[in-house]
């Protein structure tokens, strides 16, 4: 059996004690994808992407979270030990930009937790995600003016992704909007999407918001990144 095959099969078997295991050893990562300044052509900050293993197999994180979030327990104390090591061993220079969501903030403790480990982090943005089908806009109104007291900037994540809801509750305070990877697919397959996605930079700047083009992989995704004006880039074309 081939290693792909092999990582496949193992996949498929993870369920909720495979992924508390996994926390228990701490059999997880982080890699720092670095986010680019066009303009002054410098690292602006760093994502941080977790990354997890399991019987020596690298593990796709999305099945990860998404068995975990079945466990608001589980799910919680899983996020709660990737940020403290994403924080932990984050790059010493530019912003870190970190994923978190919503739901866990459904208790005070939970949020009284996050309101101090961010509080305590200089220089930091929260990408609000949802790794689920549904987002609570009330959730979202009563945590995220608690998350910009402790002076992190906000960043809405995944706008454009078809299997990601967009919540214009979120979009209201956040600081910097992230256009998702499938944008370059919709552009290649129709170029009128690009009038979509100006629409969206266009308020950006109204708003004194700053604007992310995620996935780019080629020097043509960092042309058309660049064409339609957006601030910063990211993505496997800038890894080191």
């Amino acid at each position: 059996m081939s290693s792909s095959g092999f990582a496949y099969d193992l996949l498929n078997s993870i369920g909720y004690k495979e992924v508390y295991e996994i926390l228990h050893v701490k059999s997880f990562w982080a890699e720092y994808e670095p986010v680019i300044d066009i303009k002054r052509s410098e690292i602006f900050g760093y994502e941080a992407l977790a990354r997890f293993v399991y019987r020596g197999q690298n593990i796709p994180p999305a099945p990860i979270f998404e068995i975990a979030h079945y466990s608001q327990e589980l799910f919680f104390q899983l996020e709660k030990a990737l940020k403290i090591m994403q924080i932990e061993h984050r790059p010493k220079e530019g912003i870190l930009f970190v994923n978190i969501d919503p739901h866990n903030f459904n208790t005070v403790e939970k949020n009284d937790f996050w309101s101090d480990l961010f509080s305590n982090t200089e220089q930091m943005c929260i990408e609000v995600t949802e790794n689920t089908d549904a987002i609570n806009a009330s959730l979202l109104a009563d945590i995220l003016p608690k998350l910009k007291k402790t002076g992190a900037y906000i960043a809405q994540d995944d706008i454009g992704n078809d299997a990601k809801p967009f919540c214009f509750e979120l979009t209201n305070h956040a600081h910097i909007l992230k256009f998702d990877r499938t944008w370059l697919h919709k552009i290649r397959a129709c170029s009128d999407y690009v009038q979509i996605l100006k629409g969206f930079i266009a308020f950006a700047r109204l708003q004194k918001k700053k604007t992310v083009m995620e996935g780019i992989e080629t020097k043509e995704d960092f042309a058309i990144a660049k064409r339609l004006g957006v601030d910063f880039v990211q993505g496997y074309l800038f890894k080191t």
